[in-house]
């Protein structure tokens, strides 16, 4: 059984529908390991100089960068209207997405979701040229409907599962085995444990990407070397 990693963010708890997911995706042979940011919770609101209770954004921000946005998710899925006029969920998802790649933390390769009960309102707030523009630039991978929260996730999801993505699979396995050292055939990593190698390969640093790529000539060689071609 495969192993997702599912992050939401909402001001209100969507248990049904998580557990509606869970068990679509468990029928298909995939596990869900969830993680909830409930904006509902004190923590993450403050009073406005009116006594207004309002989210606390720069508090968020702090949160996110400390303790999800360097971790590996394979979706992340957003409620767009969070009550709140000075932050939504398609601002959030921005952040993230923006922050996360110019810093290549782990959560930038998940699949990004906006979900909304109210659709319409969504399109309509989003529907100018410079919002489409951002859209377009952002890569947000899908717009649904609360109501079928548990259905599209899964289709993602269960889509997801079925492509390979190389640069995954072979931090995958070297993470297995973190404090393994490398002995020879890439000089540059001789001797370093691969976790760092890892690293490396997850931060997409320079080191890394020419390591897959001395990596895939040497399979092929060596596949060419045992079928004698």
């Amino acid at each position: 059984m495969s192993v997702k990693r599912f992050l939401y963010i909402d001001d209100n708890k969507i248990d049904s529908q998580i557990d509606n997911l869970r068990k679509k995706l468990k029928r298909s042979g995939i596990e869900l390991v969830d993680t909830f940011v409930n904006f509902g919770d004190e923590r993450f609101k403050i009073r406005d100089p009116n006594q207004n209770i309002i989210l606390n954004i720069p508090y968020i921000k702090d949160y996110f960068k400390e303790n999800i946005l360097n971790e590996n998710f394979d979706i992340v899925a957003s409620d767009y209207d969070y009550s709140d006029h000075n932050l939504d969920g398609y601002h959030l998802l921005k952040w993230i997405m923006n922050v996360s790649r110019s810093e290549k933390a782990p959560i930038r390769k998940a699949k990004f979701c906006l979900y909304s009960a109210q659709q319409d309102k969504l399109v309509n707030e989003l529907n100018t040229p410079d919002k489409i523009k951002e859209l377009i630039k952002l890569k947000i991978d899908d717009f649904i409907s609360r109501d079928r929260l548990s259905d599209d996730l899964a289709t993602i999801i269960s889509r997801e599962d079925e492509s390979y993505n190389f640069n995954e699979q072979l931090v995958k396995y070297l993470e297995k085995f973190p404090d393994y050292r490398f002995r020879d055939v890439y000089p540059k990593f001789k001797n370093k444990p691969l976790s760092e190698i890892a690293h490396e390969i997850n931060k997409d640093l320079p080191n890394g990407t020419e390591f897959q790529k001395t990596l895939v000539e040497l399979t092929i060689a060596h596949l060419i070397e045992l079928n004698k071609f």
